[in-house]
């Protein structure tokens, strides 16, 4: 499903060498499987978690959005 946050960059860091590597979240969510660019190791993203918390935050960023629209009323 499509995400306001899919164009949104995160930094992604290297359980091998510790080097963070950036990827937008929909390029995650397609494959959550990414090859360090300092020491070639694997990464993988837990993309149930990630669909969690994006879930999460989405949620979130609604109930700002109508709070902030009950203050100009």
């Amino acid at each position: 499903m499509k995400s306001a946050l899919d164009s949104q960059s995160i930094e992604i860091p290297c359980p091998h060498c510790g080097k963070k590597t950036g990827q937008t979240i929909a390029r995650l969510k397609t494959n959550p499987h990414l090859t360090c660019p300092s020491c070639r190791g694997g990464i993988d993203v837990d993309a149930t978690q990630m669909r969690t918390e994006i879930a999460k935050v989405e949620k979130s960023l609604a109930q700002l959005s109508r709070t902030l629209g009950r203050l100009g009323k």
